[in-house]
């Protein structure tokens, strides 16, 4: 026998019982004191399902009584019944007991799960034994005090059979054609292959897939990867949309031959932090020079809601200040009476405002939320709890610098709503502000409006505790390295050896200490200081800089349980135990010199941590692979022979393209070429890239060049990235897309034994073929393309590059349906550049109606599709005319003759036939 407890079942069972029960509820007589004492009838009720059920298969119990047990009991109280008693009788009279000495739910209900082992009829009993109120179970002003409830009892069979049932479907499985959101609330399974990308402000950037490109944060260093992120494996463009004027101005006016619209680069980006919730794209563009989408008076160009799959714009606002949102927002919520996901929302840094993201519509301002980052501050630690909370640790000394009294607590993003149970909503805690916002009007002065939902983020009620840390006393004061949720707080006491802020040529190079602090509420060691190891500087006058960590099963994530640091001037990295925070392993051998460069914007070295590995790669334009585990070097990618090199050869200064990790997900590590400062005209050759994140194998290219600086400019989910191209200015998205399969056949009967020509097409119907160049280049539609063909192909078809010389088109299997119910493939044919293909076949043995399928299985850049047409064999024989009888041939005099007789014979059968119609007629 198995006894089992199923939380998540028991919510939603007492969400359905609420309604049941409140009406009960009004049954009890609402009165003060009384004498003499009441006894107050119950009824008990037991439900067990499924029923019938398999053998060792779990079933639900809910027993519950008509009544609560007070009027005024919920979940600020406990106001509860108490002994529920459950017997349970196996079908050879073995009885189990089991009692509940506090029923939890308001409801009265309680809920239990029981796997059966045997073949044969069970018996549940719920026994409810009666309870007096009394002051230890009730409060002391409550009007039932002395009253009784009285005892009841309910009972059920359950019948066991020892063949299983059918257990609930998960949904229709993972798709095999082409999908857009919504997905169908029954397929749960579909969240495999979707996801989001909270943005650049999101705890874990973005939460769901990269590391935080908040590589170009502070200390330049990328947080771990959470994994979940769903990118393409294919560089097929769905659809391009323009941004700002962009590529060759043209004419002869300019110094640079050649020269091209402004780019961005490198303190005015033109498309920054892209966000995607809901397969929403979401961004805010720039407006003449300003990267920030605003001029003076207020006007912004707008923040702009576009869907992933199709470019299609959904909303657009300018009333959102410009270039001010943050993050995506997206939380779930699991209360008696509501359960599911809010909408998603959008806010701006540090939480300053929220929009909703359907609309962009202002929802609320929030003020005073503590421990804020900005781009040279990156803040309190943050992290992201499991229903996409954030969640900030916030140090604080009571004491002084001599005499420190250290505090730590934990404050949630979710406190912002206050879920309020009784009345069944969600709501805003309560506002006490008033919030202005102007908004530009094209007709006019800008226009100022006044809100007052305002939410005091600093409030006490936005932690959920705030304790003693006495263990870190002795270190004085220290920083806060990285959080892993609901496990440990990283800290670092002294300084980084490196180059202090007032000389250049000033070192510190003193011993520096990391201590690790608890922060799982749930453990005893809750505040203390798990480990602590004082390292030396390493040799050499290196700056030391912060890595990322990647977090052991605790965080429930996976992971190596190592965090990283690393060296500046030598581009290597050094990993510790995050157990016992013991140096593990390194320095790793140094990397290509030009990463010492780093990225865009810092020159420091850069790490993402994805899979149990480090990856890391900057201007030198390679990849490294590092295992977690013990620092080895695995594999690099950029400097091999083709298919794996990132060589510029004279298109650029470096010899290499500068390339830069941009997002990790499904296995594949993405990629984009950007610098600080890019050249007019752009270099030649730049790609965007996807590579093998297990072997460093390259999966796709297409010419891109990604600028960025301050923030991203890249986003993906869903199978879909979407990238700033500063070729033309134009927002790529590129993804597996929709393709549509034709197939004619001959439209006449064919004799048997005769050849016939199937032929068709297979064509890309992505949005991006229906804009307005696409059309128009290609009026009879865009052929698909070979996975091996797609980077030339996509040139050809969005980026005015040749007509590729290497084209291949994709397989179309042909089959048929005779007129027997016969099925069979009897061919395959290719598609050619032009998106036809043909095959000729020859029906040898059936006759009749022919039914015929071209299907086109898919690729990595399209969707499946199929046609079908039909044609129909006749027999030889029957159709075959008889051969005429030799003769001599006649003179032209017997011809003539001929003719005229037989010409005469049948004016007189005309004749004849219209003479007896005559008559007939009169008769009638």
């Amino acid at each position: 026998m198995q006894i089992l407890k199923n939380k998540t079942a028991a919510i939603a069972i007492a969400i359905l019982l609420t309604i049941s029960m409140s009406a009960s509820m009004m049954l009890i007589p609402n009165a003060s004191a009384h004498t003499p004492k009441w006894i107050i009838p119950t009824y008990a009720y037991i439900n067990v399902a499924p029923n019938p059920v398999g053998v060792n298969q779990p079933v639900f119990i809910i027993m519950w009584l008509d009544s609560t047990f007070d009027p005024a009991a919920d979940l600020a109280n406990n106001y509860r019944f108490q002994n529920y008693q459950l017997t349970i009788t196996d079908p050879n009279g073995t009885s189990s007991k089991q009692t509940f000495a506090y029923i939890a739910d308001p409801t009265s209900d309680q809920d239990y799960s029981y796997t059966p082992t045997q073949a044969g009829t069970y018996n549940f009993t719920f026994n409810f034994p009666g309870q007096d109120i009394t002051t230890s179970n009730d409060s002391p002003t409550s009007a039932f005090i002395n009253d009784t409830y009285s005892a009841s009892v309910a009972s059920t069979t359950l019948t066991v059979q020892s063949t299983p049932v059918a257990s609930a479907s998960n949904g229709a499985p993972l798709p095999t054609s082409y999908w857009e959101r919504p997905i169908y609330g029954e397929n749960t399974q579909w969240y495999q292959i979707s996801s989001n990308w909270l943005g650049t402000g999101a705890p874990v950037e973005p939460s769901v897939g990269s590391g935080d490109i908040g590589a170009f944060a502070e200390n330049a260093q990328m947080e771990r990867n959470p994994g979940d992120a769903i990118g393409p494996l294919t560089s097929h463009v769905m659809w391009t949309k323009p941004l700002q004027s962009g590529g060759i101005v043209g004419g002869n006016n300019f110094a640079v031959q050649g020269d091209t619209y402004f780019e961005g680069s490198a303190y005015d980006q033109r498309f920054t932090n892209p966000i995607i919730m809901d397969g929403m794209l979401y961004y805010q563009a720039p407006l003449g020079y300003s990267s920030e989408g605003s001029l003076a008076g207020g006007i912004s160009s707008g923040t702009y809601c576009v869907n992933l799959v199709t470019g299609q714009l959904v909303w657009s606002s300018t009333q959102i200040p410009a270039g001010q949102i943050s993050f995506g927002y997206i939380m779930s919520v699991h209360e008696p009476n509501q359960n599911g996901v809010m909408p998603p929302v959008l806010f701006t840094s540090n939480f300053a405002q929220a929009y909703d993201a359907d609309t962009g519509i202002l929802l609320f301002n929030v003020t005073n939320v503590p421990g804020g980052a900005s781009f040279f501050a990156p803040g309190a630690p943050e992290t992201m709890g499991p229903s996409g909370e954030h969640l900030r640790y916030i140090a604080t000394n009571l004491g002084t610098p001599t005499h420190p009294n250290w505090y730590l607590a934990q404050w949630n993003s979710s406190d912002l709503w206050n879920y309020n149970i009784n009345v069944g909503g969600g709501t805003l805690s309560p506002a006490t502000s008033t919030f202005s916002i102007t908004a530009p009007s094209f007709f006019g002065p800008p226009t100022t409006t006044t809100y007052t939902d305002t939410v005091n983020g600093g409030a006490s009620s936005m932690y959920d505790w705030n304790i003693s840390i006495p263990q870190t006393n002795v270190y004085g004061s220290f920083s806060e390295v990285d959080a892993v949720y609901n496990d440990m707080l990283i800290c670092m006491s002294g300084t980084f050896p490196g180059l202090t802020s007032t000389d250049f040529y000033q070192t510190s190079d003193t011993p520096y200490t990391y201590f690790a602090i608890s922060i799982n509420p749930s453990s005893t060691s809750f505040g203390q200081v798990l480990w602590s190891n004082t390292v030396q500087p390493p040799n050499g006058n290196l700056t030391v800089l912060a890595g990322p960590c990647d977090p052991t099963v605790s965080d429930g994530q996976g992971g190596t349980g190592v965090f990283t640091e690393g060296y500046k001037e030598t581009m290597q990295w050094v990993g510790y135990s995050m157990t016992t925070g013991k140096q593990i392993w390194g320095p790793t051998a140094s990397q290509t010199a030009l990463d010492y460069f780093g990225n865009p914007i810092f020159p420091n070295v850069m790490a993402q941590l994805a899979y149990g590995n480090l990856y890391s790669m900057g201007y030198g334009g390679v990849l490294y692979c590092y295992s977690l585990t013990h620092g080895t070097l695995l594999w690099t990618y950029g400097n091999g022979g083709e298919g794996n090199t990132t060589g510029a050869g004279f298109n650029s200064p470096f010899g290499e393209y500068p390339s830069f990790i941009n997002a990790v997900g499904n296995g594949v590590i993405y990629i984009v070429a950007s610098e600080h400062t890019i050249n007019s005209p752009i270099f030649k050759g730049e790609l965007e890239r996807a590579v093998n994140a297990t072997n460093g194998a390259e999966i796709w290219t297409i010419s891109g060049y990604t600028g960025e600086f301050a923030s991203m400019s890249y986003a993906m989910a869903d199978g879909y990235s979407t990238y700033f191209n500063g070729y033309d200015n134009q927002i790529y998205s590129v993804g597996q897309g929709p393709s549509a399969t034709t197939v004619t056949a001959p439209d006449t009967a064919v004799p048997i034994g005769t050849s016939v020509v199937i032929r068709g097409t297979v064509m890309d119907v992505s949005a991006g073929t229906k804009q307005d160049e696409q059309a128009a280049d290609f009026p009879n539609g865009v052929p698909v393309a070979s996975d091996a063909s797609m980077k030339d192909w996509m040139g050809y078809v969005y980026q005015q590059q040749p007509l590729p010389t290497n084209f291949t088109g994709v397989p179309v299997q042909i089959s048929v349906l005779d007129s027997n119910n016969n099925h069979y493939v009897i061919g395959t044919a290719y598609t050619t550049i032009s998106g036809t293909y043909s095959l000729t076949y020859t029906p040898k043995v059936v006759t009749g109606n022919y039914t015929v399928i071209a299907t086109f299985a898919g690729t990595n850049s399209y969707w499946p599709s199929f046609a079908m047409s039909s044609f129909a064999v006749t027999n030889a024989a029957a159709a075959v005319t008889p051969a005429p009888t030799a003769v001599p041939p006649a003179s032209n005099t017997n011809t003539y003759i001929l003719g005229s007789a037989i010409a005469i014979i049948i004016v007189i059968i005309i004749i004849g036939a219209v003479l007896m119609l005559m008559m007939r007629k009169r008769h009638l």
